[in-house]
């Protein structure tokens, strides 16, 4: 993929669609570049997000120059079914469900008001969801915000976590060490240029691999706070307004690909500013943290929007895409909690009250499930996906 520069700002989408364009300065009071995501200069982008044009700010602009997260896969089992049976003569062959892969980067607020059991929250909470067995597959990268030094509005400066991109559970002890190593200790809390950061890092994995969902994850105690106030204009907006901030994150959600933003909100922060944030990401609300069991909390926070993060959409299992076993062959079981597995009826579309669909009937690549099911199946912690090869598909009736 060429390389190319990005500017993320809250209202590039109205003026270009889903192209993000790296440029423009920041103010004199920091005398670094402003390399930002923004969308107010140049191009358009093709439905798969590709093309557009970049400008170089003053000093440089930085571009996508990093490679794809390789990604990871659910992987679900299934038990006995009341429906159609997995041992029955026409079902030999029973699949795994493999979702597409997700990659997820974890941008964590080390300002000194995260000290104390905060941060003993936050280390206990990613140290139980890295090692979880639910967890396995996801391709995780760690950032922190502030960086040592001055507080700058250029993006790219966080677009490169800490913690590189790794696959869980094996990359589970190098996240582990890495948050036990930090400590709360930054001056301010600069979340315009470190969500910024993360996005653009989001986009340019979901640009070199398309086949992956690519979701940032917010993690706070307070509103956005410049170190030195008044704050400067970066990209022409203040980095400390709520609505600067919900701006990138709606950028990133309606790129295509797109970039999901997720809120976890420790106590001192504001709900409004936390909520904005999720909702213009396309996460819907934050998830707010007590301080009576904070840990706890936050370990299942994590779970929840791990399973809020994974997508609907499955790879065609081998055997039906090779041509083995056709494509009005294939069963869709969910197991859900204590229940059994139940069959799920295909539809063409959706509008018939379906529970998935093929994403193109006459060649088909992915199952996709329809938005009910996929609701479903993202509320509960306990559901399982399998796919039964073999048996007439159960359609919609």
């Amino acid at each position: 993929m060429p390389t190319r520069s990005s500017l993320l700002t809250p209202g590039s989408l109205l003026a270009l669609g889903s192209l993000l364009a790296l440029s423009g300065a920041c103010s004199e009071a920091d005398g670094r570049p402003d390399s930002s995501v923004n969308g107010g200069q140049g191009g358009s982008s093709a439905a798969g997000g590709s093309g557009g044009s970049s400008g170089g700010g003053a000093g440089g602009a930085a571009g996508f120059d990093g490679s794809a997260a390789a990604g990871g896969s659910l992987i679900v089992d299934s038990g006995p079914s009341d429906a159609l049976d997995p041992d029955a003569a026409c079902g030999l062959v029973t699949e795994r469900a493999q979702a597409l892969p997700l990659t997820l980067y974890l941008m964590v607020d080390k300002s000194n008001s995260m000290a104390g059991y905060k941060w003993s929250a936050v280390e206990a909470g990613i140290t139980e969801f890295v090692q979880d067995s639910g967890s396995a597959g996801i391709q995780i990268g760690v950032g922190f915000y502030p960086l040592p030094g001055p507080a700058s509005c250029d993006q790219t400066l966080y677009r490169e976590p800490t913690v590189p991109f790794g696959a869980l559970p094996g990359h589970a002890s190098q996240v582990i060490a890495a948050v036990g190593a930090q400590d709360p200790d930054g001056l301010g809390t600069p979340t315009y240029p470190a969500l910024g950061g993360a996005i653009l890092k989001g986009i340019q994995n979901a640009q070199n691999d398309p086949l992956t969902t690519q979701a940032v994850l917010l993690i706070t105690d307070g509103n956005p706070q410049w170190p030195i106030q008044p704050p400067p204009q970066c990209g022409g907006v203040n980095p400390d307004a709520t609505e600067s901030i919900a701006g990138l994150a709606r950028t990133g959600y309606e790129f295509n690909p797109s970039v999901t933003t997720f809120v976890v909100g420790l106590e001192g922060v504001q709900t409004q500013f936390a909520n904005a944030v999720a909702a213009a990401g396309g996460s819907g609300q934050a998830i707010l943290i007590s301080n009576t069991n904070a840990a706890q909390e936050f370990a299942q926070a994590l779970k929840k929007i791990r399973g809020q993060a994974l997508p609907c959409e499955y790879t065609l299992p081998d055997d039906v895409a090779q041509g083995t076993i056709a494509y009005d062959r294939v069963n869709v079981l969910l197991t859900d909690g204590a229940s059994g597995p139940e069959t799920l009826p295909q539809s063409d579309d959706c509008a018939d009250g379906g529970s998935w669909r093929y994403d193109d009937p006459s060649a088909p690549t992915q199952i996709l499930l329809c938005p009910a099911t996929c609701e479903r199946v993202k509320e509960s912690y306990e559901a399982q996906l399998d796919i039964l090869l073999g048996c007439k598909t159960e359609r919609v009736k």
